[in-house]
């Protein structure tokens, strides 16, 4: 390479650079569950055209306060209704409902009225209130703790809120909160929850980015003792990393929970490349070839195995583009751009400044007297003499992580992301201990042939169906066209809570249709009935007991409905975000296997093409599946459940963890060419790839271990897993890889 095409080669990337640095720090930063939900999906039609007949199940915030002597107190509760009234007047705010606002009606001989539901102006009042209210079971755990000792104040936002008008109601909402400065306040909801994950993932993006290179910096310091060994390949990986966050912004995609890992994976997959290709270089030249030389064989030799490992390691990422959720897709397709695209800018920019730079000093180091060549030809030694051993302790495991294996379990809760130390996780908490919970339960019941919701037989079925909720289901809160008509029945027996029932005489229910027509309770059916009558909503909360009981709920409450309610009269479909996101969970974690085993195809026939042998194909994926069996098992035997965020683990990890095995099949290949011996050039291999393989996996594992230190799950977990799969794969290399290799070419 002449010194103008390689001034040339690095001004183009200089200004690809800038361009592309430009172009992210314009990125957006996205954290949206609707963009979590399978595509193409029936239950999500259903959704979408339920939510737009009636509203969307998760635009709402719930605000507990507390008084520690008790909620029954005047000071405390006009607190609360001049805190309910300011809620109102916020921007964006469509109801606000508070136990200080909440009228109770009474349908008597003299006509309607409305009484309050708390006498907040009225001390006498209050003791008779409060001993009405733990009465009524439509109040406690919903508006009243359990305990009576706060209160609950539920706020309907705008429908499908836009972030802009999230970020500024929350803001208003935690100005307005400080102001009032309760003593005790717990509040959740959808728009914390989305700002919650947002500043988060800001945070974690340069936190881990900054951790993966500060640990990378020790281990090439380590490694080559020199600033040329560290800044080169620094410089290689940011230009990758710059360059597919501009792809992304030009192509109109924000940064999500998953694509917030895309810097850090890619800084640390691509540093393997610019490694293997330095290693060489410098061991080029100790064996006395000259700059250029070094520099062409290096390239013609790691430059195909190099290209072989980015292709292999952008095919396990692609595989994910099989999954038909956009921001697992739009991280396998940008995951794989930035593989592709590391390659490419190391194979220009790395022999261009190496044309250009002088000769390292560590390329006159003696190989001799090197720590790597000594304990590299310990562990040669030790595989040839230990090959019995070695298998039978490799078979052993392989038992023990099928054992494994077969325990786990799919499973996974809303917010299991965040840990319990996390504000909005406490809140979470707090709302599960003393009310009806957060997660949303949506249900539609329809009716059959021309029967109306309001039919005596058909809300007779449907209380029915909302006793078993409340009972079995362990739903709350729940509100209905049932709770509607026992609300009317209540008002016409003078608020008495023992009539907050459906009446046992058809007479008298049909006298309570006639009444509703004189309440407010009518206009409140719009989000409980469609306009014909034949289909109405059931809605409530409950406690996130993860989608593995829920399923457990849903088949006991199917077993239910078709025993005991008569389904010519109605039928049900269960719905909701919950639902769909329970779905989508359950829908990767099964789906894992069918794009692992895609992985595995594609990759052993790209194998076989570059080896010509059918052999080494299946050979390859031998010493890649123990990693994964192993930490499927020790999953299993941990209790880590299969979910959204710890299936992807697998095939991630498989991707990058092959490009050691196709490393070290290329050099013994090229060993081989040369007319060398089996055991000379598996030896060869094993003192010259083996250091390559045990430096690349460390700066793997480096950059992996980083996010152990996030404060999401999802990406500890994945963290944890695909570096103990990467530093299982080099092991299994340098000691199994190699006895295969020794029996499979005897035999040939």
């Amino acid at each position: 390479m002449s010194k103008r095409s390689s001034i040339l080669i690095i001004i183009t990337l200089v200004i690809f650079t800038g361009v592309a640095a430009f172009l992210s720090s314009r990125l957006a930063f996205d954290y949206d569950f609707e963009h979590f939900f399978p595509q193409n999906d029936p239950d999500l039609d259903y959704f979408l055209d339920y939510r737009e007949t009636f509203e969307n199940d998760n635009d709402y915030v719930l605000i507990s306060v507390g008084n520690q002597e008790s909620v029954f107190n005047k000071e405390f509760l006009q607190k609360v209704n001049r805190f309910s009234s300011d809620l109102s007047k916020l921007n964006h705010i469509e109801e606000v409902i508070s136990p200080t606002n909440i009228k109770q009606p009474i349908l008597n001989t003299f006509g309607y009225i409305e009484i309050p539901l708390l006498h907040i102006d009225d001390p006498s009042k209050l003791k008779s209130d409060s001993l009405r209210i733990s009465k009524s079971n439509e109040y406690t755990k919903t508006l009243f703790s359990s305990d009576f000792e706060s209160v609950c104040i539920v706020i309907h936002n705008s429908q499908i809120i836009t972030k802009k008008a999230s970020d500024e109601l929350l803001a208003d909402l935690e100005d307005l909160i400080s102001a009032y400065d309760f003593k005790e306040l717990h509040y959740a909801g959808k728009i914390r929850g989305q700002k919650t994950y947002l500043t988060k993932m800001k945070y974690e993006l340069v936190l881990f980015l900054s951790i993966s290179v500060l640990l990378i910096v020790v281990f090439l310091f380590i490694s080559f003792r020199s600033a040329y060994g560290i800044i080169v390949p620094l410089i290689t990986v940011l230009i990758a990393i710059t360059g597919v966050l501009g792809i992304m912004q030009l192509l109109g995609k924000s940064l999500d929970v998953m694509s917030t890992l895309l810097p850090t994976i890619l800084f640390v997959v691509g540093m393997s490349d610019a490694v293997h290709i330095l290693n060489r270089y410098i061991e080029e030249l100790r064996s006395g070839k000259q700059k250029m030389d070094a520099i062409k064989v290096t390239f013609r030799e790691v430059g195909m195995a190099t290209f072989f490992t980015s292709l292999t390691t952008a095919v396990g990422f692609i595989t994910l583009m099989a999954v038909p959720i956009k921001p697992v897709q739009d991280f396998g397709m940008y995951s794989a751009i930035g593989v592709i695209l590391a390659f490419m800018i190391a194979i220009t920019f790395l022999p261009a400044t190496l044309s250009l730079l002088g000769t390292p000093k560590i390329s006159k180091t003696n190989p001799k007297e090197l720590f790597w060549n000594k304990v590299l030809s310990k562990g040669f030694i030790y595989v040839i003499r230990n090959q019995g051993k070695i298998v039978i302790g490799y078979l052993i495991i392989l038992t023990l992580s099928i054992i494994g294996i077969f325990q786990l379990e799919v499973d996974y809760k809303l917010l299991e992301d965040l840990s319990e130390e996390n504000p909005l996780q406490q809140d979470f908490r707090f709302f599960e201990n003393n009310y009806s919970g957060i997660r949303p339960f949506e249900m539609a019941v329809y009716t059959k042939d021309s029967s109306s919701i309001f039919d005596y037989k058909v809300m007779q079925e449907m209380d029915k169906v909302e006793s078993y909720l409340y009972d079995d289901y362990e739903a709350g809160f729940i509100l209905s066209p049932v709770s509607i008509i026992k609300s009317i029945n209540k008002a016409v027996h003078s608020g008495n809570s023992e009539y907050y029932r459906v009446p046992t005489k058809e007479s008298k229910y049909k006298s309570l249709l006639k009444k509703l027509k004189r309440t407010n309770l009518k206009d409140k059916l719009k989000h409980f009935v469609n306009e014909n009558n034949s289909v109405c909503r059931f809605t409530g909360k409950m406690d996130d007991i993860g989608s593995k009981k829920v399923k457990e709920r849903n088949v006991a409450f199917e077993q239910y409905f078709q025993s005991n309610i008569d389904s010519d009269l109605i039928g049900y479909k269960l719905t909701g975000t919950a639902l769909l996101v329970d779905k989508n969970n359950e829908f990767l974690s099964t789906n894992m296997i069918i794009g692992l085993s895609i992985a595995f195809l594609l990759i052993a026939l790209l194998i076989g093409l570059i080896f010509k042998s059918i052999r080494m194909a299946c050979l390859s994926i031998i010493p890649n599946v123990i990693p994964l069996a192993f930490i499927g098992g020790l999953m299993g035997y941990l209790g880590t459940s299969i979910n959204m965020s710890t299936s992807i683990i697998f095939t991630i990890a498989f991707g990058i963890a092959v490009d050691d095995t196709i490393h070290f099949l290329s050099k013994l290949k090229i060993e081989q060419n040369k007319g060398k011996s089996l055991m000379y050039s598996l030896k060869r291999t094993y003192l010259s790839t083996g250091k390559a393989i045990v430096l690349t996996t460390l700066i793997l594992c480096g950059g992996f271990v980083s996010l152990i230190l996030s404060d999401f799950k999802s990406t500890f977990l994945i963290g944890s897993y695909v570096g103990l799969i990467l530093f299982m794969a080099v092991i299994t290399d340098l000691l199994l890889l190699p006895i295969l290799l020794m029996n499979i070419k005897r035999k040939k």
